[in-house]
């Protein structure tokens, strides 16, 4: 059996392709910007002068994967810079759906021969998808996070309008019949965790059936180092502000570093400027995108790892937190598998007094602290990327 796999950006660092690959599998990787596209081969001549997206694209490496199987452009790149030069208005899902058609006109041209399986990821690649279907090929989407999040966020950006990019309903309802028509065409969707296939079956009750829980593992290696922490490190990771909890991790770091002003409340990520100087704000250190060697070193040195989500699919950072040894403080919409109180400690989304309580626990009483990092490496191997490729080919297979 070959597998095509379809994926924008380096999602998990192109791991489902590497996994398939690795299990003879893989047919080829579909996908946009890389430093095997024409800006990334770019990149790599400005590498000792490269910054920002230049920067970032460096770090777009199909480890793993040959290069003759990795069709690789920059139109999502190009279309974004032509959408900036006719000055387009456009909300979050007219963005999205743009520069999905975009990179679907390339994987039309690129075809389906020789392969009997093509893998997507939550909404993307519909007249791709459509166009395999209609070859006889089976379809498989990683729904990679909650097809509810447009309405989670509909509702929280109301709460929070100065944090982000706005959603309302119509937003939502423009996301959700995207993801059903997606979905409508699987053979296969693969939810990380339970959290997901509520939101599916919330969707689409009809597809019960065909919904398989697959946790991802993670695809940092720590080269069998472990966390050490430095005592009241505090750390967020997290790009959407208001999806991630942001504010709230900012109001408990206002109310916690009244009491202990030695703490740090470090984010990592990406959050706007704007967002960065609201007063809300003041208590936290912004570190902003660090690289993957950056993240590692902090994961290793954190004293606990803070995700008050709302909503994810199976959160990435959370996972890597786990398997650096480093315990987590998340809410139940992160999809791990946490017991609390055990390996970990679980939140309500949006109870800043019990984000407060709980940050101030774990770091008052070290031997809590102590108990729940050695659960948490525990719990690391069922995060472990070999766990997850276990899962992943045999449920492939099982096509």
């Amino acid at each position: 059996m070959k597998v095509i796999v379809c994926q924008q950006g380096a999602r998990r660092r192109y791991a489902v392709a590497s996994m398939l690959e690795n299990a003879g599998m893989l047919a080829a990787l579909y996908t946009d910007s890389s430093i095997h596209s024409t800006l990334g081969k770019v990149a790599q001549t400005l590498k000792p002068v490269a910054g920002g997206r230049l920067r970032r694209l460096l770090q777009r490496v199909p480890e793993g994967i040959p290069r003759e199987k990795v069709r690789s452009c920059d139109a999502i790149f190009l279309s974004d810079l032509w959408a900036n030069v006719r000055r387009c208005r456009e909300d979050h899902i007219g963005t999205r759906v743009r520069r999905d058609g975009a990179l679907s006109r390339h994987m039309l041209e690129w075809g389906v021969d020789g392969a009997e399986v093509v893998v997507s990821q939550d909404w993307e690649s519909y007249d791709f998808l459509a166009h395999a279907k209609g070859h006889g090929k089976k379809v498989v989407i990683d729904v990679n996070v909650s097809p509810l999040t447009y309405r989670i966020l509909a509702e929280e950006s109301a709460r929070y309008p100065q944090w982000g990019p706005r959603f309302d309903a119509s937003m939502a309802a423009r996301a959700e019949s995207d993801f059903q028509r997606v979905a409508g065409l699987a053979d296969l969707l693969l939810c990380p965790s339970a959290w997901v296939a509520e939101g599916v079956r919330t969707l689409m009750p009809q597809s019960t059936d065909r919904i398989r829980i697959c946790p991802y593992g993670c695809s940092i290696d720590f080269g069998g180092r472990t966390n050490v922490p430095m005592p009241g490190r505090i750390l967020f990771a997290g790009g959407n502000a208001v999806r991630k909890g942001l504010p709230d991790f900012a109001q408990a770091a206002q109310i916690l570093k009244e009491r202990h002003s030695q703490l740090d409340f470090r984010v990592a990520g990406g959050p706007s400027l704007e967002v960065r100087a609201l007063p809300e704000c003041s208590a936290l250190n912004f570190l902003g995108k660090l690289l993957h060697s950056q993240m590692q070193e902090e994961f290793l040195a954190a004293d606990m790892f803070v995700l008050p989500t709302r909503s994810e699919g199976l959160a990435a950072v959370a996972v890597e937190a786990i398997n650096a040894g480093c315990p987590v403080i998340t809410t139940r919409c992160a999809g791990l598998d946490i017991t609390d109180g055990v390996d970990g400690l679980l939140v309500s989304p949006g109870d800043v007094d019990g984000l407060v309580q709980a940050i101030d626990r774990l770091y008052g009483d070290r031997n809590l602290r102590s108990r729940l990092a050695e659960k948490t490496q525990e719990l690391g191997p069922h995060y472990s990327m070999d766990a997850w490729k276990e899962r992943f080919v045999n449920l492939i297979r099982a096509l």
